[in-house]
Formats: C-alpha cells, sequence, structure tokens
C-alpha cells in the first residue's frame, strides 16, 4: 500500500488510501513544542526529532520532528499522545480525537468563570502563547470625570508651559508658520474635554494666572458615579483552547481565582546543575516559560543558577529533550487517560511515564 507525504510551509501530511479506509495523519508546526512524547510512543521508531535546541535559540531553520512515511502504519498513537494538538489522525475524514475508541492523553484543560473575572488583563500579557484575549468595553471617561476650565485669552500669552506639563496631553497650541503679514507661529490654544480630567495642574504652573480650574474631586464629587463591572465596564474573556497549552500562568497571577487549568502529567522537574552548561536551550524551547536563568545583579557575575517554576510546568519534556548535556531529567507520576480502548494503547501511551 502505498503512502504519500506532502509537505508544507506549517507542516506536512501522510496519507494512505485502500478499499478499507482512507487515513491522513498530519503534523503542525505552529503547534508543536518540540515536547517528544509523540516519539517516546511510536511503536514503530518513525518519529525523530529535530536538534531541538539548536532550532528553539535561532541558530538552524528546521522541524522539531519528522515522519518517516515508509515506516509509519499510520497507527496514530503519536496523535493520541499529542495534547499540543499539533498530530491528528483522520480516518475517513473524522479525527480520532472525536473518537471514544481510540484514547487520548486527557486533563489538559481551561476554565474561566466570566463572572469572577474583573476584566484586568493580567492573564493575557502572561500568557507565553498568546492564547488569552481579553476584551473591554469601557463607558465615555466624561460619565466619571467631571469638572470646568476656562482659558483667559487676554492674560495667556502662548507660551505652552501648561500643555508640557499637562499629564493627559489635553492642551493643544496651534502652531502656523509665521509670515509677514501674520509673524505669530501660535495664534491659538484650546483644551481637549475628552482628554482633561480637571487636575489643576494647568492652573498651578501658568506663570500668568492665566487658566482656571475646577478640580473634579473637591465640589463637583458627589456628581460622579461610581463604575460598574458589566454595566459601565463590559467585556469577556477568551481562551482560544486549540493553543493554549495549559501553563498555569493565567491561574497563577489571576487575583480572583477565575481560572482553572487542568494539566495532564503530575511530577516534577529535576536539575543537574553540576552538569548544566548554561546553553539556555531549555529556556528558549520551554513552550511554558517555566525556567529561568536569574539575572545577575552586578555586572561580570558569574551567570545565576538555572531555575524552574514547578507550578506553570506541564512536564511535557521539551527541555530534557533539547538540554545538549542531559542536565533536566522530567519525572512524571501519573498521565491521564481517556478509557475504552485496547491495552496495547494504554501500555504504549504509558511509556511517557518514569
Amino acid at each position: 500500500m502505498n503512502k504519500i507525504k506532502e509537505v508544507f510551509d506549517n507542516g506536512f501530511i501522510i496519507y494512505r488510501e485502500t478499499k478499507v479506509d482512507k487515513r491522513e495523519l498530519s503534523w503542525q508546526k505552529s503547534y508543536c513544542v518540540g515536547c517528544g512524547i509523540c516519539s517516546d510512543v511510536c511503536p514503530v521508531g518513525a518519529i525523530k526529532l529535530g536538534p531541538l535546541g539548536a532550532i528553539a535559540k535561532g541558530l538552524i531553520d528546521d522541524n522539531y520532528i519528522d515522519i518517516d512515511k515508509e515506516k509509519c502504519v499510520l497507527c496514530g498513537i503519536c496523535s493520541a499522545a499529542c495534547f499540543f494538538n499539533a498530530l491528528d489522525l483522520k480516518i475517513n475524514g473524522k479525527s480520532i480525537k472525536e473518537d471514544e475508541r481510540y484514547p487520548k492523553i486527557t486533563g489538559k484543560s481551561i476554565k474561566v468563570e466570566q463572572e469572577k473575572c474583573v476584566l484586568c488583563e493580567q492573564c493575557e500579557i502572561v500568557c507565553p502563547r498568546d492564547a488569552i484575549v481579553v476584551e473591554r468595553e469601557l463607558t465615555e471617561r466624561k460619565k466619571f470625570v467631571v469638572g470646568e476650565i476656562v482659558i483667559n485669552k487676554e492674560k495667556c500669552v502662548l507660551c505652552g508651559i501648561c500643555a508640557e506639563y499637562c499629564p493627559a496631553d489635553a492642551i493643544e497650541l496651534n502652531y502656523r508658520i509665521p509670515t509677514p503679514s501674520n509673524p505669530k507661529p501660535v495664534d491659538d490654544i484650546k483644551v481637549n474635554h475628552d482628554l482633561c480630567v480637571y487636575c489643576r495642574v494647568c492652573e498651578y504652573v501658568c506663570p500668568h494666572d492665566a487658566i482656571e480650574a475646577i478640580c473634579y474631586k473637591c465640589p463637583l464629587h458627589k456628581r460622579i458615579p461610581k463604575a460598574k463591572l458589566y454595566e459601565d465596564i463590559n467585556g469577556k474573556t477568551t481562551v482560544y483552547e486549540d493553543i493554549c497549552v495549559s501553563c498555569g500562568w493565567c491561574a497563577y497571577v489571576c487575583p480572583t481565582n477565575a481560572i482553572k487549568v487542568e494539566k495532564p502529567f503530575e511530577g516534577e522537574v529535576i536539575i543537574n546543575h553540576e552538569k548544566c552548561s548554561g546553553c539556555a536551550a531549555c529556556v528558549n524551547i520551554c513552550p511554558c516559560s517555566a525556567l529561568e536563568f536569574p539575572k545577575s545583579e552586578k555586572k561580570a557575575q558569574k551567570v545565576q543558577k538555572l531555575i524552574v517554576n514547578q507550578n506553570l510546568c506541564v512536564l511535557c519534556g521539551a527541555c530534557a529533550k533539547a538540554c545538549p548535556v542531559e542536565a533536566i531529567k522530567v519525572v512524571r507520576k501519573s498521565v491521564k487517560l481517556t478509557k475504552n480502548y485496547p491495552k496495547a494503547w494504554e501500555k504504549q501511551l504509558k511509556k511517557v511515564l518514569n
């Protein structure tokens, strides 16, 4: 039975069609993190890893994995084991990830309780995979900013000092090219009331006593309503689960515990600091940004020892696979699998455990 392999910019497809079925095994480069789990579980040794460290550091333009189409039997175990959605086997157009007869590593999930979310955007900022987007819709500022400001054009000399000091950039001078008939380089000054917060800085810094402002916090403060979340400030937090790696950064920083993350493995990452050469291949390849070399406090100081935040790690093993001196060991103590499938698959998938 002939197998065909088609290579694209973002991956490749290996497919085979018989009288019984049509199988298509696809790999997407943008989703792959180089963890090597697919290679570990492949029963025929068809999957080979590339030079992971060099690729992650940008020294080589290559793929994290390659599959030998002659060796591959299109069984789909690699697809079942890949919880990053980089590999997928389709049989007659249907993904085995949607078929209960085929197992998969489970436990990778993320849930956002929108009613608890305060739309602070911290989860979006820290996400190492750009898998979270926080949208905010704010009521117009003028609802919460009350005040008055007047510029006395007779006293104002158009010096622009108030504009330079204005923290809200609400004061604008109208500059023009001077001409013999109108030699003034500035002919007007205006206040943008949509930007002004009536802080009175302009009034204090004006050396010509040309500005009068009423502070919004003082006599008119009772006019200002209190902003209400999901009334005056609306929005939502969206998680793109197909690219989320369930690292837990978002849950770790969430001030209201609105995000719950479940991981597929339990275990730990062990670092042999005696072996570590400080090449940072592990730091570059880690899809969770869970590894770092702390910055030295002084110049020319020795590079600090590698550290890992176990709370942010998914135990994928990419760091260990990329390390050129085998200074990292990923110990997985348990793996979550779906049920109702042949025991041979279970044995193969459990190869990811130490």
